[in-house]
């Protein structure tokens, strides 16, 4: 530490010397940094203040994990994460300088990628935020289903004149590679074991199974019938004019939609804004309304998450596929979430746990590790397992021990099976010249080779 502190002295004497300042100098400009420093008090909220809300945002359960290369190419996400929503959209149903939502979407090309179980409890704190006697406004060019879903809460619905909105409902698509595999030659040897278990069927079959028709029709539906049923009770109508709108028109014109009593107004951009400015006055900065986005005002509530205190609820995220080992970025490692666990079984100031479950499943044996380590923490402090638009498959094993499990209605869980996949080049190999030969010491050494 010693060395640390001598080489940091050197290096800024260096730095100083170079740039031609005094020792007084550099001491005075350490002092006048560490000042600005202190005064940044973070964004300011000013009186009759509009949240925006960015529907294009994704909201997702944990702030990604993004590496320096996909930064470098891609920039920052543009997410933010669930519980900063729900918290800021609680903290402004509260706060008497905001005098209102707007939800709008800053890039109408962009679709918002959040599964609509989150979106769902989005609207819960929408709703909520009505109750407390304050507007929700919403604005967009062409409206998709997703961003319908969360604006139909809001007291004014506007849509740009030359937009449109979608109302044609859900579908799935899956593609099958099984007819071209044979006729190439390639073949496929798989295992399974479920009869719902589909995720092998498209590249062993060339349509779907009789089972994976039925529970793929089930789960659009169950989907489709909450978006029917939220929508149209906050629009005050009657879901099947609704479906029956799906099935007519599909995608409506803004005059459709108006005369549908989907949408409120037909308005341009700035008459929106001009709207808008009646009820905050105008900002003379950027010359719009007053207004503050959600992530800054997120950074104006105080949270502090309880760190070093007794008695505490420790909270978990479980996002993505579930992985052998530490797993990376957009992952559950089996060994990396057990760790977790472990340490927090360990920790008596913790009392209890949640942990929010959003994956698809993984690997069976990283899903195992992870159960028996919430196995042991439930036998010692209470386990809650919260839900997110998925926790199927190995998602759903390691939540079955918890003391008790949450979903949305749109959640979509359930286990249903493993398969094992092993792809076999030998026969297109032959034909085009290829050949192996063997050294073995074992009947089947060469079991889990392409060859064979």
């Amino acid at each position: 530490m010693r060395d640390f502190f001598k080489q940091t002295l050197a290096t800024l004497l260096a730095l100083s010397i170079f740039a031609g300042i005094s020792i007084g100098g550099l001491l005075t400009l350490i002092i006048g940094i560490a000042a600005s420093s202190s005064q940044d008090t973070g964004p300011v909220v000013q009186d009759k203040s509009i949240l925006t809300i960015d529907m294009g945002q994704s909201m997702i359960d944990s702030q990604p994990q993004v590496s320096a290369r996909e930064f470098l190419q891609n920039g920052r996400p543009n997410v933010i994460q669930l519980r900063s929503t729900i918290q800021a959209i609680d903290a402004a149903a509260k706060d008497k300088r905001i005098a209102g939502i707007f939800l709008f979407n800053r890039n109408s090309a962009v679709s918002n990628g959040s599964s609509y179980a989150n979106l769902k409890e989005v609207r819960g704190a929408l709703e909520k935020f009505k109750k407390a006697g304050k507007k929700i406004y919403a604005y967009d060019v062409d409206w998709s289903e997703r961003e319908y879903y969360l604006a139909s809460v809001a007291d004014q619905i506007g849509i740009n004149p030359m937009g449109s909105l979608e109302l044609n409902g859900l579908s799935s698509e899956t593609t099958f590679y099984g007819g071209a595999l044979e006729k190439f030659g390639i073949g496929v040897q798989a295992i399974w074991r479920g009869k719902y278990k589909s995720a092998i069927e498209p590249w062993v079959r060339k349509n779907r199974s009789d089972a994976s028709r039925q529970q793929t029709a089930k789960l659009l539906n169950d989907l489709w019938q909450e978006f029917l049923q939220s929508s149209s009770k906050t629009r005050k109508l009657d879901p099947k004019t609704m479906q029956q709108l799906s099935n007519s028109k599909g995608i409506l014109t803004p005059e459709e939609a108006q005369k549908a009593k989907l949408i409120d107004n037909l308005v341009y951009t700035d008459q929106m804004i001009d709207q808008l400015k009646k009820i905050t006055g105008e900002d003379q900065e950027n010359k719009s309304f007053k207004q503050i986005s959600l992530p800054k005002y997120a950074q104006t509530i105080d949270d502090d998450g309880g760190f070093g205190k007794r008695n505490q609820v420790a909270v978990i995220y479980a996002t993505g596929e579930i992985v052998n080992g530490q797993g990376g970025p957009g992952m559950i490692g089996g060994d990396s979430l057990a760790r977790q666990l472990r340490k927090i079984r360990q920790n008596n100031d913790i009392k209890a746990v949640v942990l929010r479950v959003n994956s698809p499943g993984g690997s069976a044996t990283a899903s195992e590790i992870i159960q028996r380590e919430v196995i042991l923490t439930q036998k010692q402090k209470p386990v809650v397992i919260s839900m997110g638009g998925v926790a199927a498959s190995g998602g759903y094993w390691i939540s079955t021990y918890a003391n008790k499990i949450f979903a949305e209605p749109n959640t979509i869980t359930g286990s249903i099976g493993v398969y094992g996949l092993q792809p076999n080049f030998q026969k297109i190999a032959n034909q085009n010249g290829i050949t192996w030969d063997v050294v073995k010491t074992g009947k089947f050494a060469d079991s889990l080779t392409v060859s064979r």
